[in-house]
């Protein structure tokens, strides 16, 4: 759990969770939470989410983070802010570990990279719904603004971001995570055998 907190605040404190790809910028910050929540179980998946999401408010009202739009909401209201980055956060940590259990549950073995693959995908699909999905209904006016475009467009650049960021980011994050926890399991065995 040290670990996995460390890493978070690595990658949120120095802004260095991006992984460029083509003209997309795919963002890992939720990799962390999705492996606590695999490893180490559902309620682990959710305090680490907490602190993802504590880490980025922080940054927020300290005026530390490139976010934009973190920083525009949080001028116009600090405690919808809060909700904005918190909420989602923990979602991942809940989500990855309740898929990781069911596609075990669904496959009848234990910890298969297929299980591991399903967190991740979810885990970061969860964080891009429910992220993008906060910014909409609290904030559209807001974006419509800061953007100059019109409040009818913001769904479509949501749904864009979405459909672009969104669906490479959890194609990384299956990646990595049925890569590293299945290394863990295996480096878990070995251990065990000793």
């Amino acid at each position: 759990m040290a670990v996995l907190v460390a890493i978070i605040v690595i990658l949120t404190v120095f802004n260095i969770g991006n992984i460029p790809i083509g003209p997309i910028v795919a963002t890992i910050y939720q990799v962390p939470v999705i492996i606590g929540a695999v490893v180490l179980g559902t309620g682990a998946g959710a305090v680490l989410g907490g602190i993802w999401g504590v880490l980025c408010f922080i940054l927020a009202i300290t005026g530390q983070t490139t976010d934009i739009v973190a920083l525009a909401v949080v001028q116009q209201n600090v405690f919808l802010y809060f909700i904005i980055a918190f909420v989602p956060r923990v979602m991942v940590g809940v989500v990855s570990g309740l898929v990781f259990r069911g596609f075990n549950s669904l496959l009848k073995e234990k910890k298969t990279p297929v299980s591991y693959g399903a967190a991740g995908i979810l885990g970061s699909l969860t964080n891009t719904v429910f992220y993008l999905g906060a910014l909409y209904v609290f904030i559209r006016n807001l974006l419509a603004s800061l953007y100059g475009i019109e409040v009818g467009a913001v769904g479509k650049m949501i749904l864009g971001v979405a459909g672009t960021n969104g669906l490479v980011e959890a194609a990384v994050s299956c990646l990595i995570v049925a890569a590293v926890c299945t290394a863990l399991e295996a480096v878990g065995k070995s251990g065990r055998r000793a």
